[in-house]
């Protein structure tokens, strides 16, 4: 069955790897939650997508070069805004989580995917899941553009899942011989790179014994479409979509004739 995993909680419906969002995105029915971390001057894991803090917060400057004390001090629900121009998020008391927080907060029976940015922040990342509820369960994944990043995750923690993200248009062959090589469970590509008929990938991917995620899939048609071809997860920023798209948790995905579905 494909997983449905919320993109940085449920990016459409609360701000960003906010703790509002990973609720959401849970109640939403996501299989797993997806955020990204940095790592602050301090040494802590801040849950970001930028390396920066002015695009989602009040504040200014590089999350390396604040303390975790420092960044707690940004409204994190300060850039949200709603299909009507305003911004219900605002002097809410959202704050930047840390990973630690995040892992403590996440119910049972919910995935977690970790995108690593910084390759500094490897060691860390590994460090904060092994006592986490959800690495019991096997039920966590880091995943990283950063080769340098998933490679340190793998050999500080080998029964760790690993993935490495392909940016947009890079070539599946190479990223899936690359990942292959070095011991990786995962290829993450954009979603537009598996095509109109994802197969031939897929099918590849499988025959090293990869699984294979894309990002980010918004529309219930195509969710519907690479579901059907046995993608086994897609991240959107609309996991209540995607939920209602695919049915039920533990649902089989729509036949679309010439579609295989994973092994």
């Amino acid at each position: 069955m494909t997983l449905v995993v919320g993109h940085r909680g449920a990016a459409a419906h609360a701000p960003e790897n906010t703790m509002e969002a990973f609720r959401l995105g849970v109640e939403m029915g996501a299989d797993a939650i997806e955020l990204d971390v940095h790592l602050t001057r301090d040494g802590q894991l801040a849950v970001i997508h930028d390396e920066t803090l002015e695009r989602t917060t009040d504040l200014q400057g590089p999350v390396r070069e604040l303390t975790m004390k420092e960044i707690r001090r940004a409204d994190a629900g300060y850039r949200f805004s709603a299909s009507d121009g305003s911004f219900p998020f605002r002097g809410k008391g959202l704050k930047v989580p840390t990973l630690p927080e995040v892992l403590r907060s996440l119910p049972a029976g919910t995935g977690l995917v970790v995108e690593i940015k910084p390759a500094a922040a490897a060691a860390p990342t590994v460090e904060a899941l092994r006592s986490a509820k959800v690495r019991a369960a096997g039920a966590v994944s880091v995943i990283s553009f950063d080769q340098r990043a998933i490679d340190e995750a793998h050999e500080l923690d080998p029964e760790l899942s690993t993935g490495y993200l392909l940016v947009p248009f890079e070539a599946f062959d190479a990223g899936l011989t690359w990942a292959v090589q070095r011991g990786h469970s995962a290829v993450h590509v954009y979603e537009g790179d598996l095509g109109v008929d994802p197969a031939p990938k897929l099918n590849q991917a499988r025959a090293y014994g990869l699984q294979v995620g894309c990002y980010v899939v918004n529309d219930p048609q195509r969710m519907q479409h690479l579901a059907a071809y046995g993608l086994w997860a897609f991240v959107t920023d609309w996991p209540d979509v995607g939920r209602q798209t695919l049915g039920p948790r533990g649902a089989p995905p729509s036949a679309q004739p010439g579609a295989q579905s994973s092994s």
